[in-house]
């Protein structure tokens, strides 16, 4: 291994540490660095003697203070480290126990030394900080380097440290090419929008809804392929009702989730998006009328000779006396027909009756379709089906290149008889499909839809 080349000789021993260190996933692996008299030990092995203290040893913890030699030590393996991870601490998680990560005082031992200081890290190239705990923001800020050229924030909570931290990471951080900052609230989106626009080399960038000139910088990035927007709660583009203010992209990959449809329909409005992959998430229930508009104008924010794959997601109701005001009919899906090019579609979360003529039609438009999901994720209470085998094996027909399909099938109608000869199947077949959904299909008699499924796909 890598780690007894480097005890063979001098000669091995640098760049085999180099090697080592080079990638760190968890920080518990940065404490194993010091003397082991300094820290506690792994346990490796759960059994029946050491359970006691699995019990006790939640976090990787120091036995002792540590010293002017020891923190040397650290930064001589530290300056070795190119990607490092933070996962989310939970201190109860057992697998947390058995990977044996750090526990607040060791991290801040390593990692709390005045900010005049130099970084421990000096050739880092990639943090990824998923630590929620807000006294650990000291040791976010210590890995924070001129080097770093990915840089992911996953934070739920945000205090001002935070916020300040954030806020200096283009002065700070001057290479970015990959910036993810998840679950930011409206208010620091100003805040992220001033970041943006201090960096020309972006690839990837997943940040919270940017106003109108971080939106005119980002389209001007050649380099920018995947773009994720989070829209949260209380957020406003603050455009001029009046003004003609839009947008070009393009792009590999666009997201958008936003906390309502409104505020989802508001920030696509100025966008024209070039895209192969588009993917909408709405974190609440949308009624049918808008979620009819904001399916009918997809049309005019993407480019319908680009985008191969589409995502449209919702929530659905937690409880509602009348499910009908969240169905759609099937014309609301007429218009995504004008994207000829779709290899991929998820309408999986729609509340959507549809018989085998519509979903014929529908398909009909997309020949190179290769991953098609209409099996509603509605339960049974409220999914009206309508897809027959008929139907199913009419898709199989005018899709041959189907990976995987979800539908709604109706196994209750009687089986036509130009597929079903003697309980066998006997049209249209797919071997290529790996993967079936038929959403809430009833099973009556199980030989017989079994044979059939089995005649279909192979």
């Amino acid at each position: 291994t890598l780690y007894h080349l480097a005890l063979t000789c001098r000669a091995f021993r640098e760049p085999a540490l180099d090697v080592l260190w080079a990638h760190i996933p968890t920080p518990g692996v940065l404490v194993m660095c010091l003397p082991q008299d300094a820290r506690s030990q792994p346990i490796l092995k759960l059994t029946t003697r050491n359970f006691d203290q699995f019990k006790r040893t939640r976090s990787g913890r120091l036995l002792r203070p540590l010293t002017d030699d020891d923190l040397a030590t650290f930064r001589m393996y530290a300056r070795r480290v190119r990607s490092l991870t933070f996962e989310k601490y939970d201190p109860m998680s057992y697998t947390m126990r058995r990977d044996h990560r750090l526990h607040d005082s060791v991290a801040l031992a390593l990692l709390g030394s005045p900010a005049s200081s130099p970084p421990p890290f000096s050739g880092l190239r990639e943090l990824y900080w998923y630590d929620k705990r807000d006294v650990l923001l000291p040791c976010l800020q210590r890995c924070i380097s001129t080097t770093l050229t990915r840089l992911v924030i996953h934070s739920e909570r945000w205090p001002s440290a935070m916020v300040d931290l954030v806020a200096g990471l283009g002065t700070a951080c001057p290479k970015i090419k990959e910036f993810r900052c998840s679950t930011p609230p409206a208010s620091v989106c100003a805040i992220l929008s001033d970041l943006v626009t201090s960096w020309d080399d972006l690839e990837i960038l997943e940040t919270g809804a940017v106003n109108a000139q971080a939106l005119q910088h980002l389209a001007s990035l050649e380099k920018l392929r995947v773009l994720k927007i989070l829209v949260p709660e209380g957020h406003s583009l603050d455009l001029d009702p009046t003004s003609t203010f839009n947008v070009m992209f393009s792009l590999d990959k666009f997201s958008i989730t936003a906390a309502s449809i409104q505020l989802l329909l508001a920030f696509l409005t100025p966008l024209q998006i070039s895209a192969k992959s588009a993917k909408l998430n709405i974190e609440s229930p949308p009624n049918a009328d808008d979620l009819d508009h904001l399916l009918s104008s997809l049309a005019e924010h993407f480019k319908p000779n680009v985008l191969k794959s589409l995502v449209v997601r919702v929530d659905r109701p937690i409880g509602f006396d009348d499910h009908t005001l969240f169905e759609l009919t099937t014309s609301a899906f007429r218009k995504i027909r004008a994207f000829t090019g779709l290899t991929s579609l998820d309408l999986s979360s729609m509340h959507v009756f549809i018989t085998d003529d519509e979903v014929l039609e529908l398909i009909s438009a997309w020949p190179q379709m290769e991953c098609l999901s209409l099996a509603t994720a509605w339960d049974w209470r409220v999914t009206r089906l309508g897809v027959t085998f008929g139907g199913l094996a009419g898709i199989l027909e005018r899709c041959p290149n189907l990976r995987s399909l979800g539908v709604n099938l109706d196994t209750l109608l009687p089986h036509d008889s130009l597929v079903h000869v003697d309980n066998k199947y006997a049209g249209i077949t797919s071997e290529k499909v790996t993967d079936l959904d038929v959403g809430y299909a009833e099973c009556d008699d199980i030989e017989v839809i079994g044979s059939l499924l089995a005649g279909m796909f192979p």
